[in-house]
């Protein structure tokens, strides 16, 4: 009994731990960078892409071979010197590869739109569509690549030099790793055809709607889309990612196995570059068949979602409405009544104050660890619904919402601190004013927008910090875990006491039994004296 209600014990124990481990996620104060398999890599955020975050980086200034990740480049330099509309026609010279190739499947002759080509370049990696869009652009691959090289030049890519259009082989086309962030960061964030890039490389499956037959196409990304099944491989890994918007894969002997990724999440967008994979490796054969090379195919993608994921949970930062209130952020709003009583000791103006909890948690997205989250400028978002008198004392009157990048982080009703009596009725409308002498000192801004009674807390806009959303890490399913886990761990608490009072009753039974067993012998041991 005793070793049954240790295991029992040691089981609760387990079972009481884990929720808490999946609510506070794994530690984020340091990335254990011996995990990464490959050889060359940073990792950035998207708005800072020539500096690794906390010094994520290996080998990012050394010269290395980018393989298709150079499409890139090429991608770009035709978003803003082509028309997506333009018909373009397909050359011998676009078609001329043997076997060992990516290609989108054109033919001599074809006609495509160069919105076609662009995505048979940017997802299954076309080397013919590669060339299809240089000739169509620059009249031949070389003037393009001179077009490749001078916008490099343009984006500050100053260890970088690129020969050919899709990145094939030539020892003469190199580039970094942190070169390769910048330029990726250019492409989503800063171009002119940035929107156009996004949707490119975030799409998962497409098929032509132009040309002379349609050709479906799936993105190589795996953390954007599945790998489909082949004659040796019918059950690809599937490394699929929430948070991933893109961006590229490359592999060649040479560069090995390459990618670059991007994920983003509450306005931050996060780049991952990996290059190098499998070079060096005695343990890899390039001559194995796709189920063998798969756990070596998915290892870039693996590594992209755990530096996502350590990176998105060290940028969460929790910190209470109390807090912040102290720091700056204004809640309490001053509403004129514009029927109020001519007798008002206040002239007809309210204040209304934030009905939150100085106790609520706020987790936000942070991207710089140095500055404070008291600091960030958080929007105060005031709606009014009751404008007239009378309004008694305690009364709801309104709503807040508190919104930094774009995202709710907390709201409530907006009561009156007081009473106001009703006087001659008017039409001017109701204005919230922010009184520069009631916390002030934190920037806020905003529009009256919102519902009157609304929740205190929004969860599905606070993410926990370490929460993963899928792909090769925790997938967003996994966000009911917690709470799973604690009914599991009340159930058997409640069955460990039923069975202990079981055994009490049980014990009480045997003692029972026992007495009465010792007075039955008792008696009969009289009855056989007296015979005796």
């Amino acid at each position: 009994m005793k070793r049954f209600f240790s295991l029992v014990l040691s089981a609760l124990l387990v079972f009481a731990a884990v929720p808490f481990a999946v609510l506070h996620g794994a530690s984020a104060d340091s990335f254990d960078t011996s995990t990464i398999y490959e050889p060359y890599y940073i990792l950035v955020n998207a708005e800072t892409p020539t500096v690794s975050y906390r010094g994520i980086e290996k080998e990012a200034d050394k010269q290395v071979y980018p393989a298709s990740t150079t499409k890139i480049l090429t991608c770009i330099v035709a978003l803003e010197n082509g028309n997506l509309d333009d018909m373009v026609t397909v050359s011998a010279n676009a078609v001329n590869f043997g076997r060992g190739n990516s290609l989108m499947g054109l033919q001599e002759g074809d006609q495509y739109s160069l919105r076609d080509l662009l995505y048979g370049m940017m997802l299954p990696s076309g080397n013919d569509a590669a060339i299809a869009i240089a000739e169509h652009i620059a009249g031949s691959t070389e003037a393009y690549a001179e077009m490749m090289n001078a916008k490099a030049s343009e984006i500050g890519m100053t260890h970088s030099h690129f020969i050919t259009v899709h990145g094939k082989q030539n020892d003469n086309h190199y580039t970094t790793v942190r070169d390769m962030a910048l330029l990726t960061a250019y492409a989503l964030n800063t171009s002119s055809k940035s929107k156009e890039f996004r949707k490119i490389v975030k799409t998962g499956d497409y098929t032509t709607t132009s040309g002379p037959r349609e050709i479906r196409l799936t993105n190589s990304n795996r953390m954007i889309a599945d790998m489909l099944p082949t004659e040796t491989l019918q059950k690809p890994i599937s490394c699929l990612y929430a948070d991933a918007i893109g961006i590229k894969t490359g592999d060649t002997t040479k560069a090995g196995k390459c990618l670059i990724a991007a994920a983003e999440r509450d306005g931050v967008t996060l780049i991952a570059v990996l290059f190098g994979g499998t070079i060096g490796d005695p343990e890899y054969n390039d001559g194995w068949n796709d189920a063998q090379k798969d756990k070596y195919n998915v290892k870039r993608f693996n590594d992209a979602a755990a530096l996502f994921d350590y990176a998105f949970a060290d940028m969460v930062h929790s910190v209470t409405f109390g807090e912040l209130v102290e720091s700056g952020l204004k809640s309490t709003f001053d509403v004129t009544i514009s029927n109020a009583s001519k007798d008002d000791s206040q002239g007809g103006v309210l204040k209304a104050y934030a009905d939150i909890s100085k106790d609520a948690v706020i987790s936000v997205m942070q991207p710089d660890p140095k500055s404070k989250v008291t600091d960030l400028k958080i929007e105060a978002n005031p709606l009014i619904t009751v404008s007239y008198a009378p309004i008694g004392e305690g009364s709801v009157i309104g709503s807040v919402s508190y919104v930094y990048n774009g995202k709710t982080l907390i709201s409530g009703n907006l009561i009156a601190e007081r009473s106001v009596k009703e006087g001659t009725a008017q039409t001017d409308i109701t204005t919230v004013e922010n009184s520069p002498s009631d916390n002030s000192s934190m920037p806020i801004t905003g529009e009256l927008i919102g519902d009157a009674n609304v929740p205190t807390l929004n969860p599905d806009d606070v993410r926990p910090i370490g929460e993963s959303d899928g792909g090769c890490g925790l997938p967003s399913e996994m966000k009911w875990l917690p709470i799973v886990l604690i009914v599991v761990f009340v159930l058997l608490l409640i069955i460990v006491i039923l069975f202990l009072l079981y055994l009490r009753a049980e014990a009480k039974r045997r003692r029972a039994a026992a007495r009465k067993r010792a007075r039955q012998r008792a008696r009969q041991s009289g009855e056989y004296a007296d015979r005796r």
